[in-house]
């Protein structure tokens, strides 16, 4: 039986990320992921903001496909809203090598990472972690920290609360599209995206490559296929994809809703398996590697002090929610108000937003990983909006 410092499951950028920073500390890190390749699966929009670098030491121009300067938001009626378009709003990634990246560093600075290691079981003996794995290799660790995705095996086996929604996502690549390389296209609409919405994002600075894919709640009528295989028909669409081809299928699900507990005694929850998602967007690597940075960080310090206790490592829930918690319930209750609106409803908040002051105002404001900075200064320039958020409002 092999002994470990700390056990990670899940070789994401977040559990990678996590590795690599304990490890850059001299302690012994093995990294147990289940897939057989890092950044095989794709289940990911892979748009993010630069803040994401600032984390991590990888070569942004590896991974960066193209910069996204705003965004084209269609109506059910196809009435269009186009914010943003002054400066680089986001960042286009390539989602599979961005985690090998994240994982190659992680190995450079001393992590063990063990491909084709499905977790089967895990247990508390004492004041450590058993592992075992389909590759009948057994683990034991003092530390052992989750980052295992929204269906996490660590959250179910230590029971800890469970995410409050989840959304389902498919998708894919195209090539030959049609776009304008600078801005995403977002549709919204009952009919085509009920509970969340659609997008194409161009992966080149040409346009011609693009990522389009849709979410949709667990109350929707059909499939996501029944409503991808819609989108792609649509007359809204037809114009930027008329004669793509399909090069590769993604999807996954996306967890909302964090978790009100997020450690005990030896166990950490971090990522997707904590629900530390923005419930807006379905974006969870900022949130995640922000939260990672704590979890890395306390982590470091219960192995320097050898205390493991759920006392002690209940500073990395503090820690995370004090940043970004509370974003992302507020995350919860805009997205509260999103499920709530009608086709109608969609159509007449577009178009009054078509007000160069108010566009002005988002333009300047808005924020993918932060859209709450945004609240305030809309309600200021329009304060009828305030009709549409009494509970965000009486709550924040």
């Amino acid at each position: 039986m092999e002994n470990y410092d700390v056990g990670i499951i899940g070789a994401g950028p977040v559990g990678g990320f996590v590795a690599g920073k304990i490890a850059e500390q001299g302690f012994n890190v093995a990294v147990l992921e289940k897939n057989n390749e890092v950044g095989k699966i794709l289940n990911c929009a892979g748009l993010v903001t630069s803040r994401v670098f600032d984390f991590l030491e990888i070569n942004k121009k590896n991974v960066v496909q193209n910069k996204i300067k705003g965004a084209n938001i269609h109506s059910p009626s196809n009435n269009i809203l186009s914010i943003g378009g002054d400066r680089v709003h986001a960042l286009a990634i390539d989602r599979c090598r961005f985690d090998k990246e994240i994982i190659k560093k992680s190995r450079d600075l001393g992590a063990n990472v063990l491909l084709d290691n499905n977790v089967l079981s895990m247990q508390k003996v004492g004041n450590k972690i058993e592992l075992k794995t389909s590759q009948n290799k057994e683990f034991t660790c003092n530390l052992l920290i989750g980052a295992d995705g929204p269906f996490s095996k660590t959250r179910d086996r230590f029971v800890f609360p469970e995410p409050l929604e989840y959304v389902r996502g498919i998708g894919a690549e195209f090539v030959d599209t049609d776009l304008d390389p600078g801005f995403a296209e977002i549709f919204v609409g009952n009919d085509l995206a009920p509970g969340f919405f659609a997008w194409i994002i161009p992966t080149n600075n040409s346009g011609t490559e693009a990522r389009a894919g849709l979410c949709i709640n667990k109350n929707a009528s059909y499939s996501p296929k029944h409503y991808f295989d819609k989108l792609l028909k649509q007359k809204n669409t037809q114009e930027f994809l008329k004669n793509a081809k399909l090069k590769k299928h993604i999807g996954g699900i996306i967890p909302f809703g964090t978790l009100k507990k997020t450690f005990q005694s030896n166990v950490m929850l971090v990522g997707d398996a904590a629900a530390q998602v923005k419930p807006t967007s379905g974006g969870g690597i900022y949130p995640g590697l922000l939260c990672a940075n704590h979890c890395s960080d306390v982590a470091i310090d219960a192995l320097k002090k050898r205390d493991f206790s759920s006392h002690f490592l209940k500073r990395y829930h503090k820690l995370w929610f004090n940043e970004i918690g509370r974003e992302l319930n507020m995350g919860m209750k805009l997205r509260k108000i999103f499920k709530n609106l009608t086709d109608k409803q969609f159509d007449k908040y577009l178009l009054k937003f078509k007000n160069p002051e108010l566009l002005n105002t988002i333009s300047k404001h808005g924020d993918i990983d932060y859209p709450s900075k945004l609240i305030k200064p809309l309600i200021k320039k329009a304060p009828t909006l305030i009709r549409i958020i009494p509970s965000m409002i009486k709550n924040k």
